[in-house]
């Protein structure tokens, strides 16, 4: 196979099926799942539909870290723990993935193949130019310094900065154990770079706002929104293990802010910045910029880019609508709900997973930035101020999980209608 379409495209070359055919290719379909996905909902339900499919019964534990698989067929058992290590989403895989396992439920593709195919896409390497991560960063980071109203000096410093932390995950992606230093070492970086920009002459260079947006690609907001919809759902493990993976980062992120801070021996403080109104241009044009940048960094196929794109833009014109009518609470329930119902939707008709569409319109509602904000309030001792953003995170990715989990229950009579099972 020379592409992940062809995993899913070309006819089967065989026919013939058997057991251990069967239970290797539902096993690596959840290794597959492992790789590309990350809520435990979505991979035990594949799972337990495609071996249903192929007359077994499964059942499967998914959390942040591990998948606990046990196949059965009569008195028969097959038991698998499979490891968890999510580099980042893959959309490109999760297409091919989608649609290779549509094509083995439905019996067009042979288990035993299926199985062949499967451990091709697992091995398959993405063979981007490097360039391109560092450019999407500095495109994402653009994109954020937009929406905190940055001016000149703030936003081309915000781009640089982009552009470095862009830089770092390319070499450090060829050495895994150089990953967590990456968030620290960037942090101290754009905080020396912005406490000590007055010094060289940039006197309208506000710290939070060059901060937030430079490295807004390590900021955990996605991962505390599936925190909070795990701890809802009731995946208590998983929930809680992520979201103190996600105030871990935070905390890491704020000590690379106080290192690069007493670097340059400021005395400056990470105060909350009034950020301002947004003009309407702004509110298109910053979505589509991060659409654009996030289409690379989560490897998504070209032709997916345009969809992307119009639900990204959509979702944040109608959160801000939501916003302005209903009030600022409303404002992340909408968007979410606007993201999982037109990504859905569409999806079904393109034959897509939904998340491809959904999560990077949800990116953009996520509140890391509050919490990131909050940790600052920690470091400048100003407590009731942490609480209050604390408070505000958690408020803010409950609601996002809630308008996510609405809009999929409003939407199950149509994108199941016809089918068989949860996927």
């Amino acid at each position: 196979m020379h592409s992940l379409t062809a995993l899913y495209e070309t006819p089967a070359a065989r026919a013939a099926s058997s057991e251990e055919g069967a239970v290797r290719c539902i096993t690596l379909a959840a290794r597959a799942y492992a790789a590309v996905d990350e809520v435990p909902d979505r991979i035990e339900a594949g799972i337990a539909e495609l071996a249903q499919a192929l007359g077994f019964r499964a059942d499967c534990n998914a959390t942040g870290t591990g998948i606990f698989l046990t196949i059965s067929r009569g008195d028969r058992q097959w038991t698998e723990v499979i490891r968890v290590h999510l580099p980042g989403p893959d959309f490109a895989k999760a297409v091919a993935l989608h649609r290779l396992l549509t094509r083995v439920r439905s019996g067009v593709l042979p288990p035993d193949e299926g199985a062949e195919r499967l451990q091709q896409l697992l091995t398959w390497q993405d063979r981007r130019p490097a360039w391109r991560t560092p450019a999407a960063s500095a495109v994402l980071s653009a994109s954020a310094a937009l929406l905190l109203r940055a001016q000149w000096p703030e936003l081309l410093l915000a781009v640089g900065l982009g552009l470095v932390v862009g830089v770092a995950m390319v070499v450090t992606g060829r050495r895994p154990h150089l990953g967590p230093l990456v968030p620290v070492t960037m942090a101290a970086l754009a905080s020396a770079l912005a406490f000590s920009a007055e010094d060289v002459g940039l006197d309208a260079v506000r710290p939070m706002p060059l901060l937030i947006a430079g490295l807004v690609i390590f900021l955990p907001g996605w991962r505390l929104t599936i925190a909070m919809t795990e701890l809802a759902q009731g995946h208590w493990t998983s929930g809680a293990g992520r979201f103190l993976a996600a105030i871990t980062t935070l905390l890491l992120l704020i000590v690379g802010v106080v290192v690069g801070q007493q670097a340059v021996q400021s005395t400056d403080r990470l105060a909350l910045t009034t950020f301002g109104a947004v003009p309407t241009w702004v509110r298109v044009l910053s979505p589509l910029l991060a659409a654009l940048a996030m289409t690379e960094l989560f490897h998504a196929r070209r032709r997916d880019t345009l969809s992307i794109s119009i639900i990204c833009v959509v979702t944040s014109i109608a959160a801000w609508l939501g916003g302005q009518w209903l009030g600022s609470t409303a404002s992340a329930f909408i968007g979410a709900f606007t993201a999982m119902a037109v990504g859905a939707l569409i999806a079904r008709r393109r034959d897509l997973p939904y998340p491809v569409l959904q999560q990077p319109a949800t990116v953009l509602l996520v509140p890391g930035s509050i919490g990131f904000m909050s940790m600052g309030s920690l470091v400048n001792r100003n407590v009731t101020t942490a609480v209050q953003t604390g408070f505000q995170m958690l408020f803010v990715a409950l609601t996002l999980a809630l308008g996510a989990m609405v809009a999929q229950v409003a939407l199950r009579p149509i994108t199941h209608a016809g089918e068989g099972g949860p996927e």
